[in-house]
């Protein structure tokens, strides 16, 4: 593809939409073309820059969140005490649970919304693409389960349209720890098999952070993802398997092959577009 082609194709690349041939010409042609990187690194930039400053306007305010607060309270006490007076049992006809069911799907619907708001208000999390800063502490609070499903996703996401790297020099990998909440090393990649080390960041998934790091192996684009199993669910969505005594699983998403392992809690995975059994030999081989 010339640059011109590739340009057009940028917008849809980052947002991970492009079928996976397309995928694999624009990383290559990105790999090697320095103008065409810069222009996707801009990209990246200018699209992290409008998203915090919408999320920035977007805010709830205090006094919003305590008026809704007070309301629901007072409503919960308004049910307590109803609930503590004696009642004579009746089954309940149509036009009662008419009544009733729209009420508890609000009263549900205006709890979710202040846990949103209170989670808003207290840490704004990065969204999927989103440079994290090395300075910010990460949340343990789970707010929304991340199904295996989404992790995928967003594996491929980060693997398709890498986000660019916070750190390039090895000695800060460290670094890193404090973000992600377990032990972060740089993988063997480049002792093992001469892979070319680009850069590593962190990443938010969902409501955990994962550190990520990019490798280019005989001009095949590696992503190796550090992150706690605990938190990062790929159980059930991946094949298992047992690869030089050690499980693993393996499996395919929109083209591109995902291998993971857990070891003390410690969870790491590989995006690439080579086979499950070179993925799945990758993984085994890198910690």
């Amino acid at each position: 593809m010339s640059c011109r082609q590739i340009s057009a194709l940028l917008d849809t690349f980052r947002d991970g939409e492009l079928p996976a041939d397309q995928t694999l010409e624009v990383e290559h042609h990105v790999s090697e073309c320095e103008s065409c990187r810069e222009h996707l690194r801009f990209g990246n930039a200018l699209r992290t820059s409008l998203r915090r400053a919408v999320q920035a306007d977007a805010q709830l305010s205090p006094g919003f969140e305590s008026r809704l607060t007070s309301a629901l309270r007072s409503e919960r006490e308004r049910i307590l005490s109803a609930e503590s007076a004696p009642v004579t049992l009746r089954p309940a006809t149509n036009s009662t649970r008419a009544a009733v069911l729209p009420l508890a799907l609000a009263a549900a619907a205006s709890f979710a919304f202040v846990a949103w708001g209170s989670h808003k208000l207290g840490q704004r999390t990065p969204r999927l693409g989103e440079d994290a800063p090395l300075s910010s502490t990460p949340s343990h609070a789970t707010l929304i389960d991340i199904t295996p499903e989404q992790v995928l996703d967003e594996l491929v996401n980060y693997h398709a349209a890498p986000p660019a790297p916070q750190i390039t020099e090895p000695t800060l990998v460290p670094k890193l720890e404090p973000e992600v909440g377990v032990p972060v090393r740089l993988p063997a990649l480049m002792k093992q098999y001469g892979a070319s080390w680009e850069g590593g960041s962190v990443v938010p998934m969902k409501n955990q952070r994962a550190a990520i790091f990019r490798y280019k192996l005989s001009n095949h684009p590696v992503t190796v993802y550090v992150y706690d199993a605990r938190r990062v669910p790929l159980r059930g969505v991946l094949e298992p398997r047992v690869v030089h005594n050690q499980a693993v699983s393996v499996g395919e998403r929109r083209g591109y092959s995902i291998a993971a392992r857990e070891q003390r809690g410690v969870g790491y995975a590989v995006a690439t577009d080579l086979n499950d059994e070179e993925s799945a030999e990758l993984i085994t081989t890198m910690y």
